[in-house]
């Protein structure tokens, strides 16, 4: 009985020695195993999974046409006029006909909208008249006078006073009468384009176009042309 135990005992340890070398044989086969060769080759599971995953096509999704299209786009259009006169003027027409078309024109004025004013002998969007200034409440008795210029529906009124002199706060704030003229075309004319009024931002900044500048600088230095925020249209449907 005594062989008996000792004979188990050697096939214990010869078990044992079997286990160790068979598992440090299974480590160095996952190791070094051959992955073309053997279908339970670890690495191979691996690495044929990671292959599955980078062979998938992932659906691309369309960019929805509201966030492609960039909101402040303006859409180029042509927006025509008509140059009239009412009583008795004095004024160099063909001359307010020029810094007429040149300021609507002007890279710094409305045409930032991605809008091309243009002067036509009949019709027009809009008719653009030069006053003689008793004749200017006649447009509307409630809403324009004999002092300043209005604007009434299509019609933008500019007085033919405050066109040849300026007004008082303009000048003594230091504007020029060239300025002054280009002002009051943008001014009105963003009345026409479906702006209100808008008062001086900060005491010594330039005042935004649609302020009544002939009126009261605010505090605002003189500034013919529309800032970057006016540049909207309720009439012709542009956001800013």
């Amino acid at each position: 009985m005594k062989h008996w135990g000792v004979i188990v005992g050697i096939i214990v340890f010869l078990g044992a020695i079997y286990f160790v070398q068979s598992v440090s044989a299974e480590e160095q086969t996952i190791a070094i195993c051959n992955r073309d060769k053997q279908a339970f080759c670890f690495q191979k599971r691996l690495e044929d999974q990671s292959n599955v995953l980078g062979n998938v096509n992932i659906p691309k999704i369309a960019t929805p046409e509201w966030i492609s299209i960039p909101a402040n786009t303006p859409v180029t259009r042509t927006v025509t006029y008509r140059v009239a006169t009412i009583g008795i003027i004095n004024a160099d027409l063909a001359e307010f006909k020029q810094t007429a078309s040149t300021t609507l024109n002007s890279p710094s004025g409305w045409s930032r909208l991605g809008v091309n004013f243009v002067e036509v002998e009949a019709g027009g969007d809009f008719v653009l008249w030069l006053a003689q200034d008793i004749e200017v409440p006649s447009f509307s008795p409630s809403g324009c006078d004999s002092t300043y210029s209005c604007s009434v529906g299509n019609n933008v009124i500019l007085n033919q006073t405050r066109w040849l002199n300026g007004s008082e706060p303009w000048n003594v704030a230091g504007g020029n009468l060239s300025d002054y003229r280009k002002m009051v075309i943008n001014h009105e004319t963003g009345h026409w384009l479906g702006h209100g009024h808008r008062y001086c931002e900060g005491v010594g900044q330039a005042a935004p176009v649609m302020q009544q500048q002939s009126i009261d600088m605010q505090g605002c230095t003189p500034n013919p042309w529309p800032q970057s925020y006016e540049l909207m249209s309720s009439r012709l449907g542009i956001r800013s």
